[in-house]
């Protein structure tokens, strides 16, 4: 008989069902002696052993039915799966294409695409494939719920609420769909629908420490601290996946910010430490190395040298320029302005000075755009082989880096007639050498705030896993990164012309209107009163995306100015790596003042 009956098979399924897996692969493995070229049993095998956890098995069998018949689109997928959680990405990146090549309509390989390819953080993709699983599936909650965490991640923030909003409606107790709404209804400042949905989940069971995360968060919001750090001190979120971690790292950064404003210094430093040993785990889980950003910045610091500078052609106003070495001419096609870029350090005042040129009508800010990065991308390599080339850029080189730059702006900042880009990220204060090799006259806003208050307000904060920010979980790494990157800073500008404009923040929230009509006279643009109405403005953004997003809708304050001698004794080891950067911006006090 080449074939087992139906009726021989149906009892495994059944035993699938009811969680029987080990007499599954008993059986699955008795009846292979008599029919070895069943798929069916081969497969049922592998799904045993894929529930067991013995993933290596899974795969063999899986393999085995697929030996069979490779068209079997469900082994596919479940082949991705062993291969996923067995650490083997591509193989199940390869399995679940094949699953989709083979049946174009099973929405869950589609969704397990998604999961490979945000794991890569490839997001644009991910949100893709999340995209496709809920046309096929509607009702797919997980699948929309990570749809709109995607597209939360690429600051796409339109439809964010309403997938979520379904994926709950779907299923009312999904635990993930609730705390991403409450997640991002209180990153995108949006408090009365935040009240709301708090109302609506303290009906479903299950979601007890949620509730009380962000009934701790409103009256974080509502200025009742003293309430806030009861109610969030009065429990804690066992951290056991995605969500519970970034729940309990909330919960933490929350009240390192909470016991600051009660000038409560010792609880500070404690919750801001377990905040950052859990962001610490978040970014290990997605493999992310600090060392990847420092090398970034040390690649930049050998290569830019008067030697290499002295090699490159001009290029002038007019995009017409002379090699310093040989003569020869470039001419590029006038007609694109030469961009605004807002740089410095995180925590520095870049999204306060966002905030407040948003308030001009002639002016539109690109928020932590990947312009840069895109156009850093073509021009140096993904792992910056290509710094040399910088030597020999060509008329058409050129002109094709800024129309990849330009586009990838207007993903962000769409291009209108008599409106101004500024692209808006701190941390392409490191790629300034490329920015002016490509804009030889764009204009850079420095920001500037102490160094000392600035590295205690990156280890006090929560950022997006990248890793830059993976230097921010110690005092130790935030101070060497800010030395690393101003190290750069300070041998761009010996050695090019760039033309800059320093702001201090402490300027900026001391005298708003005197500090933006100064940004304005060096951007050549009108003054407009809408500029310090960043309260409104701030309100009326969809969505902050920096770490700043809770702040910049408050009144402009100064508390924040010299909170670094509160930790003093904290900051004391790293002191000498910031004394002579607050001597070289220009801070009067001294780290050996008492």
């Amino acid at each position: 008989m080449n074939k087992p009956d139906p009726a021989t098979i149906k009892p495994l399924f059944d035993l699938y069902r009811a969680g029987e897996y080990r007499t599954l692969l008993e059986q699955a493995q008795a009846l292979l002696k008599t029919w070895p070229d069943e798929p069916a049993l081969h497969s049922l095998a592998g799904s045993a052993c894929l529930e067991m956890q013995d993933y290596d098995s899974a795969i063999r069998s899986y393999r085995a039915a697929l030996a069979i018949r490779p068209d079997l689109a469900k082994v596919h997928n479940s082949l991705g799966i062993a291969c996923l959680r067995s650490g083997q990405v591509e193989d199940a990146a390869n399995s679940f294409h094949n699953a989709v090549k083979h049946d174009s309509q099973l929405a869950q390989a589609w969704f397990n695409l998604g999961i490979v390819y945000e794991n890569r953080n490839r997001l644009a993709e991910a949100a893709g494939y999340y995209k496709q699983a809920t046309l096929i599936n509607p009702v797919y909650h997980q699948a929309l719920c990570s749809l709109a965490k995607a597209l939360w991640e690429l600051r796409i923030p339109d439809q964010v609420e309403e997938y979520f909003e379904k994926a709950i409606a779907i299923e009312e107790t999904y635990l993930p769909a609730h705390m991403g709404l409450l997640r991002f209804l209180e990153q995108s400042n949006r408090h009365e629908r935040l009240r709301d949905a708090i109302s609506r989940a303290r009906k479903v069971p299950g979601l007890h420490e949620t509730v009380k995360l962000y009934e701790g968060i409103l009256a974080d919001i509502d200025g009742d601290y003293e309430r806030a750090r009861t109610l969030l001190e009065a429990f804690s979120i066992t951290a056991a996946d995605v969500w519970t971690r970034h729940g309990e790292r909330t919960r933490l950064a929350r009240l390192t910010l909470i016991c600051d404003r009660l000038d409560d210094t010792p609880a500070t430093i404690r919750y801001a430490g377990r905040a950052n040993d859990l962001s610490r785990e978040i970014s290990d889980g997605k493999g992310i190395d600090k060392s990847e950003f420092l090398q970034i910045v040390e690649k930049r610091r050998r290569y830019f040298t008067a030697g290499n500078i002295n090699q490159w052609p001009d290029i002038t106003s007019e995009f017409r320029g002379q090699s310093k070495i040989s003569g020869e001419i470039l001419t590029l096609t006038p007609g694109i302005d030469n961009p605004v870029y807002i740089i410095g350090f995180p925590r520095s005042g870049t999204t306060l000075l966002d905030t407040l040129l948003r308030g001009h009508p002639s002016i539109r800010v690109a928020e932590e755009s990947d312009a840069v990065g895109v156009m850093v991308n073509r021009l140096s390599g993904d792992s910056d082989e290509r710094l040399q080339t910088l030597a020999n850029l060509q008329d058409r080189d050129v002109e094709g880096l800024r129309k990849t730059y330009f586009d990838a702006l207007a993903r962000h900042a769409r291009p209108e007639d008599g409106v101004m880009p500024v692209d808006r990220f701190a941390l392409n204060t490191v790629y300034a050498g490329e920015i002016h090799r490509v804009f030889p006259e764009a204009r850079f806003i420095l920001m500037l705030r102490h160094p000392a208050d600035c590295v205690l307000s990156c280890y006090m904060q929560t950022f997006y896993e990248t890793p830059a920010n993976a230097s921010f979980f110690t005092l130790e790494d935030s101070a060497h990164l800010y030395d690393r990157v101003f190290g750069l800073w300070q041998q761009y500008t010996g050695l090019l012309q760039l033309n800059v404009l320093q702001v201090k923040y402490e300027d900026l929230v001391t005298d708003a209107e005197t500090t933006c009509r100064q940004i304005l006279d060096f951007l050549e643009m009108p003054w407009h009163p809408g500029i310090l109405e960043h309260e409104r403005t701030a309100l009326d953004r969809s969505l902050i995306s920096t770490a700043s997003y809770n702040q910049v809708t408050r009144p402009l304050y100064t508390e924040a100015q010299g909170r670094w001698q509160r930790y003093r004794a904290e900051l004391e080891p790293v002191l000498p790596v910031l004394e002579p950067w607050i001597g070289y911006f220009g801070y009067k006090e001294s780290p050996a003042a008492t």
